[in-house]
């Protein structure tokens, strides 16, 4: 399999790792190459990396790869997408889809019908929280009645001069990443339409003109109750889903590294009449994952490998419809919020 990486930072390195990681594990033979305009971070990678390298994408204009990852800032990312179809029938894009809808719907309508478009959400594949998902789709909790989510990044000192925090690079702050994370889980919890309700940003620590904490109250159609926070100003880096419906409850909380190790409850309504504690009662799914393989598992669904672990899932790798979707209510709650797009 031919595979082509567009950047070579961050979380380029880490679908690299994951795909050298399934090569092995699945016995796969992999061409990689990763392309990126920065010789000293391609350096980087070759001191960690067996693959092909290179500066220049139009060198690889005239090449036929069976997959392509964009892994770059997301002012770059709309660009590369359209000329990527051009060379690939099977194309992912990290989150988010475009820096705004407009810019999402410019490069779904550039997109040939033979193409496959996929978004690197990979929450989706964190395995405390595709478990969660795959509860409320099969009606653990009962009706769910609220959900409460948050995440926390820190960032540190000197963070305002990189790209994320940037507006025109980055598309905006907190709500677009990492916020963009959990509108898409939100959809696929609701599996309904969601509207607005009420909520509020706030800059001003970094000073970048980007929303840095957004709290946000949305209702489902079918009248779930959602508290969302996404902040780039929690200094202890944090991150947690509560779902509470009618028959009981599921607790996801950490997301690896700086935010702990993952783990994942689910308890009964009214438990605790048993006569034990409450913590008692509660099932342990996870209790102490690392939480380090989501990209590895979110390749390993994509190219539909018969052995993915998490193949009982019902939730599956978000393609273009899902992404748009994530960025349809992304629009409505900066215009309710009246929080520019930034580019």
């Amino acid at each position: 399999m031919n595979i082509l990486i567009i950047g070579g930072g961050l979380i380029g390195q880490e679908r690299l790792s994951a795909l050298i990681k399934i090569s092995k594990d699945y016995s796969m033979e992999f061409q990689i190459t990763v392309v990126d305009k920065d010789e000293k971070l391609l350096e980087k990678i070759k001191e960690n990396f067996n693959v092909n390298l290179g500066q220049n994408l139009a060198e690889y204009s005239d090449n036929i790869f069976d997959w392509v990852f964009i892994c770059t800032p997301h002012s770059a990312a709309a660009e590369l997408a359209i000329k990527s179809f051009k060379f690939s029938k099977n194309v992912l894009v990290e989150k988010p889809l475009g820096r705004n809808l407009k810019e999402c719907q410019k490069i779904i309508s550039s997109k040939p019908n033979d193409v496959n478009l996929h978004v690197g959400l990979n929450y989706r594949f964190y395995l405390g929280i595709n478990a969660l998902l795959n509860h409320a789709r099969k009606n653990l909790f009962g009706e769910i009645i609220s959900v409460n989510m948050i995440i926390g990044h820190g960032n540190s000192p000197g963070m305002e001069k990189s790209w994320k925090l940037q507006p025109e690079h980055a598309g905006g702050g907190a709500l677009i990443d990492p916020g963009v994370h959990l509108l898409d889980l939100a959809i696929l919890i609701a599996d309904s339409k969601l509207n607005f309700k009420g909520g509020h940003s706030w800059k001003g620590f970094w000073n970048t003109g980007i929303e840095e904490e957004v709290h946000l109250i949305l209702e489902s159609d079918n009248n779930i109750i959602f508290n969302i926070q996404s902040s780039l100003n929690r200094w202890r880096s944090n991150f947690k889903i509560e779902v509470n419906g009618s028959k009981g409850y599921g607790i996801v909380e950490g997301r690896g590294r700086s935010y702990g190790n993952q783990t994942y409850k689910t308890g009964r309504r009214w438990a605790w009449q048993s006569g034990e504690n409450q913590a008692d009662t509660e099932t342990h799914h996870l209790i102490n994952y690392p939480a380090e393989d989501s990209f590895y598992e979110d390749i390993v669904a994509l190219f539909n490998l018969s052995s993915w672990k998490i193949s009982d899932s019902e939730i599956y790798p978000c393609d273009h419809r899902s992404g748009e979707k994530v960025m349809k209510l992304l629009g409505i709650i900066r215009k309710e919020l009246q929080i520019n797009d930034s580019c």
